[in-house]
């Protein structure tokens, strides 16, 4: 799956998922509002469009139930969002397939539920979908580490030794890992240049 894919399925998810009921059972009926049945007079003196919207309304998307092919996007939508480690970043997808799906806006979900920046929240929505890329990329042993925080800085857990061997370390001591310095500046056309120099040096030896 590429991430096209992926962001479909979880806002084809979304979707069935504003059609199920809140609770295991469906919630007892209050008060309901049965509608009113227009006959032909009232029917006549509309226009075509208010005609054409009454007669296919059965058919509104909003109004029909999940099917069993609809129940089954949700269900691998459940499984694939597994696939993502960080809680935090399975609740920024989730949440932005719900603001596509026509829910709650995600930059107000961001800044009322998370307490974090819109971006940061693209960020960890955009990670989520990347870490489920490469789940299906990879082998099923390969890691690939992509977990870091985007909104918070990635320092080593030793970089702050450099500057203390730095300021402690001797003016005449010799610099710390130099051992590859020679490597580090080797040119080839020097060493080329020096091995023909001894052949030639060997030859006037020789004669």
């Amino acid at each position: 799956m590429n991430e096209g894919q992926i962001t479909e399925l979880f806002i084809r998810a979304a979707e069935v998922d504003r059609k199920l009921p809140d609770t295991a059972r469906p919630a007892q009926d209050k008060a309901i509002n049965y509608g009113y049945i227009h006959d032909t007079a009232d029917i006549n003196g509309w226009s075509a469009e208010d005609k054409h919207a009454n007669n296919w309304s059965w058919l509104d998307p909003k109004k029909l139930r999940n099917t069993t092919n609809d129940m089954g996007l949700w269900e691998a939508a459940m499984e694939v969002i597994k696939l993502v480690p960080c809680e935090k970043k399975r609740r920024a997808l989730w949440a932005w397939a719900i603001s596509e799906a026509g829910g709650k806006a995600f930059a107000k979900w961001c800044r009322n539920v998370e307490g974090i920046s819109r971006q940061a929240g693209d960020w960890r929505k955009n990670a989520a979908i990347k870490q489920i890329v490469l789940a299906f990329d990879r082998k099923p042993l390969q890691h690939n580490d992509f977990g870091d925080e985007g909104d918070l800085p990635n320092h080593p857990e030793i970089g702050d030794k450099k500057s203390n061997i730095g300021v402690w370390r001797a003016d005449d001591a010799r610099p710390s890992l130099d051992f590859d310095a020679d490597l580090r500046d080797f040119s080839w056309a020097d060493a080329q240049n020096a091995r023909r120099r001894e052949r030639e040096a060997r030859k006037r030896e020789a004669a």
